[in-house]
């Protein structure tokens, strides 16, 4: 700290040394802080205002994890030497330590006006001022993304039935429907670009805002009526306090795209709250989506979503890290006469990352969700509902700190009351990934 330099400013501006506050100094001199703030600090009531004891007082406040103590004693001092340099450059430090960086600035750019600072102090004042001048701002604009590349094979490109032939009851009299090809599971291999770009604009020290922009595209090598892309943009506002987390506000845009063609459109807000607790990392979120659906417009929808998550380190070294959310909401279609297409659904995910090495992750999870229809299919007689298993492991290597290696396994069993929707599903994929 550049208070610490301040030694060099004429000796005027420093503490006398008097005989009993000589074991003090000497105590802090050895970094014995603790020591220190247990022997003066029974003495304030009968002390406070002596400027050489509440300047040690606050020394050994700060350094023993005591900052509000400290900015009280420094504080007397300066109502007592309103010029006495080391004691202001030391106020500024507790503020600091405290998070209010507009005092902390205000104390340090006083010291560094000052004549009598040597200008080897004055080059380190200049840093922390305008260290302090970058958070008041928020941290200036951050920018980070990923690029990835992936190939891999999935057993399934078109998440559907492996039955060639099913028993419609509108239709049973006249047995076993053959489905067409484009209703029966398909198997492909594929390829995959994919981007992420992130923005993080500080608009003061606890206000930013945050921008976030996704894309891939996926080619398979035969059906490429499945092929899909993907554009999504995430707009918001946050807002930040020490001790309640943070606050996000986001507007969002996404459009999907299945065989080249404009198949979903999404618009909507999400809310989030974020905080650190006890060891663990937990986060509040709330969404609402209107979808829209260019070629079939009976499916258009609202839908809604609320969510907990919950992160926790498993271990000091943070080589294991626990994992896990639970959500549920509605999707309810516009149109009375199309409930069939309206469901309610509740899931849950649940993983943990695991480090063999420093560069090697092992990451499983589990993730389940069931989904219940609020009206009959017509064709089926009957009110679906689904139950959806997803197995995932990715196995990731990084070469260093921007360029990594993964491999990904992901089983899905989607279990239906209606045959036309139950599905089995396996894909595996290789993924090169680039971070700037």
């Amino acid at each position: 700290m550049a208070a610490m330099l301040l030694s060099a400013v004429a000796a005027g501006a420093l503490p006398s040394r008097s005989a009993d506050l000589g074991e003090a100094r000497s105590l802090l001199a050895r970094g014995q802080a603790a020591a220190v703030y247990a022997m003066l600090a029974p003495r304030i009531t009968q002390e406070a205002g002596n400027p050489d004891f509440d300047y040690l007082l606050g020394m050994a406040a700060i350094d023993s994890g005591r900052p509000g103590e400290a900015v009280a004693a420094f504080e007397r001092v300066l109502a007592v030497q309103p010029d006495q340099l080391q004691a202001r450059a030391e106020l500024g430090r507790a503020y600091i330590v405290m998070n209010e960086p507009e005092a902390a600035r205000r104390e340090l750019e006083t010291v560094q006006r000052q004549p009598s600072v040597p200008p080897a102090v004055r080059r380190t004042l200049d840093r922390y001022v305008n260290a302090l001048d970058t958070s008041l701002s928020g941290g200036g604009t951050r920018v980070s993304g990923q690029m990835s590349l992936s190939g891999g094979y999935d057993s399934n490109v078109n998440n559907s039935t492996s039955e060639p032939r099913i028993l419609i009851p509108a239709f049973a009299a006249l047995g076993y429907a053959t489905l067409s090809p484009s209703a029966v599971a398909q198997e492909d291999g594929f390829a995959q670009a994919a981007g992420r770009l992130s923005i993080v604009h500080g608009l003061s020290v606890n206000q930013r805002l945050v921008a976030d922009f996704t894309g891939s595209y996926r080619l398979n090598g035969e059906h490429d009526a499945y092929d899909q892309g993907l554009l999504g943009a995430t707009i918001g506002f946050a807002h930040v306090t020490p001790d309640d987390g943070t606050f996000t506000l986001s507007g969002q845009a996404q459009a999907y795209f299945v065989g080249g063609k404009d198949y979903r459109n999404a618009f909507g807000a999400l809310g989030q709250w974020t905080v650190q607790r006890g060891g663990y990392d937990l986060g509040l979120y709330a969404q609402y989506l209107k979808l829209s659906y260019p070629t079939n417009t009976p499916q258009d929808a609202d839908r809604y979503a609320l969510g907990v998550t919950l992160g926790r380190a498993l271990d000091r070294a943070g080589q294991s890290y626990l994992f896990g959310s639970v959500y549920g909401g509605q999707e309810i279609t516009g149109n009375p006469a199309f409930d069939n297409l309206s469901y309610s659904y509740a899931g849950a995910r649940l993983g943990v990352e695991m480090k063999a090495t420093p560069d090697l992750s092992i990451i499983p999870s589990v993730a389940v969700e069931t989904d219940q229809y609020l009206a009959a299919e017509p064709l089926f007689l009957k009110t679906r509902d689904t139950f959806r298993t997803d197995l995932d492991v990715t196995v990731r290597y990084r070469f260093n700190p921007q360029l990594s290696l993964g491999v990904n396994v992901t089983y899905t069993n989607a279990n239906s009351n209606i045959p036309l929707y139950d599905f089995e599903r396996v894909a595996t994929m290789l993924t090169l990934s680039r971070d700037f």
